[in-house]
């Protein structure tokens, strides 16, 4: 499921931040208090940080096109995976997305066994030359889904990276309308595209050839000779829709938004540990503000959101098209079913989280019936 909005209180810090509120007055406390204040911190920042994303895969496979694609910064790609005579790269980011060019290799499904899941992506690159379809690219990509557990999406990497990256200009677009319908221009071959028996400008045809692929320059001759009046940005679109990298990118975002929500259920535990080692002594106010921050709304749907991804309990929410609630009913609805969760048969790790959903059901209950007010 979609969890968004759990980044809703990753504010900048500053005086209206409880968080920072409550670091700052432990900070002047006693040396217990000054040093449960610093666990604080550090939980905080690792939450405020951004998730990470690496793209993986085998020498060649296209990682850094993929990365390029996405819109993911440069560095984003690893070291290349199952190198003779090198090791493999830590695969310890937030979000990975693995690169299959080709059959995989013993290397390639070693790595992806030990892959969680729910952090993982799987794209099959360079679909355009499996078989002699898109169906083709699609079947094999279903084989893998299989094979490994994880949904794998073919993409034509260079194609997305172009349309992300590049511009189709005028001059462009009027060369290819001019050979439009050619079906010598549509053969499965380079040499057939740039030859010159299709007309005297083999020049700019071997231009395009080499910023667009064959694939690319295939579906806008396809687009142009069902409709030849399409502009630039729709032939653009129309390619960029041809590379298979929007259901990528979509489940990137997802992918994104789970981390986030992961970090926050995350914060919600640290403090939770950090309050529970906050023996009271002396004036030291830790356990107390603690207490009090886990019991405000913020806390309660960070705990929430932080459940609902749990790798544990998140089967359990697939239903739900968004973490809020339609109406206090469905608030309603939603509580009493995570209280039969929770006294379900299931390990301490999924109890907690399925607390979690719990608790945070009833407050935004309590909040849409004003019963909490």
């Amino acid at each position: 499921m979609t969890v968004e909005g759990s980044d809703r209180y990753m504010r900048e810090a500053g005086a209206a931040d409880p968080l920072e509120r409550m670091i700052s007055t432990l900070r002047m406390g006693d040396g217990v208090d000054a040093g449960i204040a610093n666990g604080i911190e550090v939980a905080v920042q690792r939450w405020r940080t951004l998730p990470r994303a690496q793209v993986a895969g085998r020498t060649r496979s296209g990682r850094t096109t993929v990365a390029r694609a996405l819109g993911l910064k440069h560095g984003a790609e690893t070291a290349p995976v199952d190198e003779p005579g090198f090791p493999d790269p830590v695969l310890d980011a937030d979000i990975i997305i693995y690169v299959l060019a080709s059959t995989p290799s013993p290397g390639d499904r070693r790595i992806l066994a030990e892959l969680p899941p729910e952090r993982t992506l799987l794209v099959l690159n360079k679909a355009d030359a499996i078989g002699t379809s898109w169906a083709d690219a699609v079947a094999a990509a279903d084989q893998y889904s299989r094979a490994f557990g994880l949904q794998a999406h073919p993409i034509v990497g260079a194609l997305a990276a172009q349309t992300v990256a590049g511009a189709l200009r005028e001059a462009d677009l009027a060369l290819l309308r001019r050979h439009a319908g050619n079906g010598s221009l549509s053969a499965v071959s380079a040499e057939a595209f740039v030859s010159p028996a299709a007309g005297p400008d083999t020049e700019q045809r071997a231009e395009l050839l080499d910023r667009w692929d064959l694939y690319g320059l295939g579906c806008a001759l396809a687009a142009l000779e069902r409709e030849p009046g399409l502009s630039p940005q729709t032939i653009l679109q129309i390619l960029h829709t041809a590379s298979g990298i929007e259901p990528v990118a979509r489940l990137l975002g997802l992918r994104y938004q789970q981390a986030i929500s992961r970090r926050a259920g995350g914060l919600v535990d640290e403090l939770t540990r950090l309050a529970a080692r906050a023996v009271p002594q002396g004036q030291s106010r830790a356990r107390a503000l603690i207490t009090e921050y886990l019991a405000t709304d913020e806390a309660s749907w960070l705990g929430l959101c932080g459940g609902l991804v749990d790798p544990e309990v998140s089967h359990l929410a697939a239903g739900y098209p968004q973490p809020e609630p339609a109406d206090a009913d469905d608030a309603l609805a939603r509580a009493i079913r995570w209280r039969a969760v929770v006294a379900s048969d299931m390990s301490p790790a999924a109890r907690r989280a399925a607390v979690r959903v719990h608790n945070g059901y009833v407050r935004v209950w309590e909040r849409m019936s004003s019963v909490g007010l």
